[in-house]
């Protein structure tokens, strides 16, 4: 399908990037205006292509994990998530609200699968896609992102996002994260 070829090819050529969004960016949920106000087109819905954990950390968000900050216990899922493509001043835009500057989030290449794309020599692979992803940074890991305290979940969820997500408007000012007078 279109989708699935839009989703492959480079990561990012001539201002077009590919970004895979697994929390408040998803239709439907909070931070989603940021993609809806810029030039950002849907692809398609779709998952990391290898199991990783996502954890829900303080003020309910959500954090995808490195390998090497996952603990070997810890369940992993294939995360689900969604497609999209940005141009050079949204994925900036991105960077801005996901932290990278303060370490929040590290912004990292992923391989994701894309929802619909046919399975090939009948096994579970998908020819997959490289899209940007944001995964828990050095400060948000500091302060305990990942720990044995932080749940392990699925997917992050309408029902998740309602009961535990607060805005960074409403975040006390010393939170990872919260609104400064310059964000």
């Amino acid at each position: 399908p279109a989708a699935a070829a839009a989703a492959r090819g480079d990561i990012g050529v001539g201002g077009s990037h590919r970004v895979f969004v697994y929390g408040t960016l998803k239709r439907g949920f909070y931070n989603h205006r940021l993609l809806e106000s810029s030039s950002a087109s849907f692809v398609a819905e779709a998952s990391t292509r290898r199991p990783m954990r996502l954890v829900l950390g303080e003020y309910g968000v959500p954090y995808l994990m490195k390998d090497e900050d996952a603990s070997k216990d810890a369940p992993m899922s294939r995360v689900p998530g969604e497609l999209w493509v940005v141009d050079d001043e949204g994925l900036d835009a991105l960077d801005v609200l996901e932290g990278v500057s303060v370490g929040m989030y590290e912004r990292v290449t992923l391989e994701v699968r894309v929802a619909g794309e046919r399975k090939t020599n009948g096994t579970d692979e998908t020819s997959g896609a490289t899209a940007f992803g944001y995964v828990a940074g050095a400060e948000s890991i500091a302060r305990g992102i990942g720990s044995a305290g932080c749940e392990t979940i699925q997917a992050y969820d309408l029902e998740t996002h309602e009961r535990a997500y607060v805005p960074k408007r409403d975040r006390p000012a010393t939170s990872l994260g919260a609104r400064t007078s310059s964000s």
